[in-house]
C-alpha cells in the first residue's frame, strides 16, 4: 500500500499564560493505494482529555489554576462570576436544597459575614427577644 495523500486536521487553544498551544483534538485522513490498484481511505479521530479527565468538549479556562475543564465540570462563582473548575470551585448546599458555586474569597466573605451575623444575634439576644438566638437555629 503506498499513501497518496495525507490529511492532519488540529483543535487546539492556546494557554494564555505561557502562549503554548495544546492539542484538544485532532483528525488523521489517510488515502492509500492498494495492492490491487484500489483506493483505500483511513481516517482516525483522537480525542484528548482536559485536565478534569473528561473527553466531552472543553467548557472553559478556570481563571484560578488555569486548568481546561469540560462543560460539565466547569462553572462560574455564583457571586463574582470568575470561571472556575470544580476543584478551585466549593459548593454549598442551600436551605431550598440547590447547590451553588463560590470561589474561595466569595466563600471566605460569606463564612465572615455568617459569623458576624451569629455574633450580632448573640450580642442582641440579651436586650432583645430573638427569634431562634438561644436553641442554635437562625
Amino acid at each position: 500500500m503506498r499513501p497518496l495523500r495525507r490529511k492532519r486536521q488540529y483543535e487546539v487553544t492556546q494557554d494564555p499564560v505561557s502562549g503554548q498551544e495544546r492539542v484538544l483534538e485532532s483528525n488523521d485522513e489517510d488515502h492509500l493505494l492498494g495492492d490491487e490498484g484500489s483506493v483505500d481511505s483511513l481516517s482516525k479521530h483522537n480525542r484528548y482529555p482536559s485536565d478534569c479527565g473528561c473527553f466531552k468538549p472543553v467548557g472553559g479556562r478556570c481563571v484560578q489554576c488555569g486548568q481546561l475543564s469540560c462543560v460539565d465540570c466547569f462553572g462560574h462563582c455564583n457571586s463574582c462570576g470568575k470561571p472556575l473548575c470544580l476543584e478551585c470551585s466549593i459548593s454549598i448546599d442551600l436551605p431550598n436544597k440547590q447547590r451553588i458555586r463560590l470561589c474561595e474569597r466569595c466563600y471566605s466573605k460569606s463564612k465572615r459575614r455568617e459569623r458576624l451575623a451569629k455574633a450580632t444575634r448573640f450580642l442582641l439576644s440579651a436586650f432583645f427577644e430573638v427569634e431562634g438566638a438561644h436553641d442554635g437555629t437562625k
